[in-house]
């Protein structure tokens, strides 16, 4: 099975921008409101330091003291401001300082596991890229090999017709551990050989009527071998695979395909989007409900 060449950095982050960029965009959304946040709860404080104000005019008056500059209490007034209403707007300035951090170090959070995730993926296609061309390489020197270990058989391509008569052999069992049928094969001479070899042997010897590598596995697997049944998820009809789980290496190895394996954490690369909760990031509207609580801003 041919393996496309791996794609450039800038193609996965751009295939992979709908994931990310919706919660990128709600979030500066987010941040876009705050300005118009503050200065709504600003009018809120401002409208509560005037209630203030008539309050402390009005106690003033009744008590008869205090009345300075056309009877207004400046000095209460002003402890006031001092007191409550200037600590109260720097802590709702604060807090809305804050919540833009919060919100934007969200954002660089999801924008690093987009280049991270990104970079995994190609780092994933360039190493299935690589096991595959090796695996062409040792396809092509496999072809070259057969022809040597037939001469070594005593076989030739030129007597094609005596070696047709020689065809490797499958025999069949019982696998006990899987209710199965188990498969051993060998070549010409009785000697065992792997699937992949066997193959080889078999269309060298009977040219006209190939058999491909998972027609075999198909076969295998349809009568219950668990290998070939695995190996079908993996492997092309070169016996050649890149990428597998390094945990079938001994079932894929045992029917003679090659390849490159990796482990769980390289092949399970995290796509998985950062979910932020808006409602919450520190200081916001936790914060915001003190402050209306503490100092009765509608």
């Amino acid at each position: 099975m041919a393996v496309p060449s791996p794609r450039t950095l800038d193609q996965i982050l751009a295939e992979n921008a709908s994931i990310y960029n919706p919660q990128v965009q709600s979030l500066q959304t987010e941040i876009q409101t705050i300005p118009t946040q503050l200065a709504a709860q600003e009018s809120g404080l401002a409208a509560k330091q005037q209630e203030a104000f008539g309050d402390i005019l009005s106690g003033a008056r009744r008590r008869g003291t205090g009345i300075a500059f056309g009877g207004i209490p400046l000095a209460e007034q002003s402890k006031y401001t001092a007191s409550t209403y200037m600590p109260a707007l720097a802590q709702l300035k604060q807090a809305g300082i804050q919540q833009q951090t919060s919100l934007q170090d969200a954002i660089n959070t999801i924008r690093e596991r987009q280049q991270t995730a990104a970079l995994g993926q190609q780092q994933y296609e360039q190493q299935r890229y690589d096991a595959y061309e090796e695996s062409l390489r040792q396809a092509a020197a496999s072809q070259a090999n057969i022809g040597q270990y037939l001469q070594a058989l005593g076989s030739s391509t030129a007597d094609q017709t005596t070696q047709a008569v020689q065809m490797p052999k499958i025999q069949t069992g019982k696998n006990a551990s899987t209710g199965g049928t188990s498969f051993n094969f060998t070549d010409y001479q009785g000697n065992p050989v792997n699937a992949a070899q066997y193959v080889q042997l078999y269309n060298f010897s009977n040219p006209t009527s190939p058999l491909s590598y998972r027609q075999l596995l198909q076969q295998m697997a349809n009568d219950g071998d668990v290998n070939a049944k695995l190996a079908l998820n993996y492997v092309g009809d070169d016996a050649k695979f890149g990428g597998a789980p390094a945990q079938y290496r001994s079932s894929l190895e045992a029917l003679g395909a090659t390849g490159t394996y990796l482990s769980d954490a390289q092949r399970n690369i995290s796509n998985t989007p950062v979910n932020v909760n808006i409602s919450e990031a520190p200081l916001n509207k936790n914060l915001y409900a003190g402050l209306y609580r503490m100092y009765g801003v509608k």
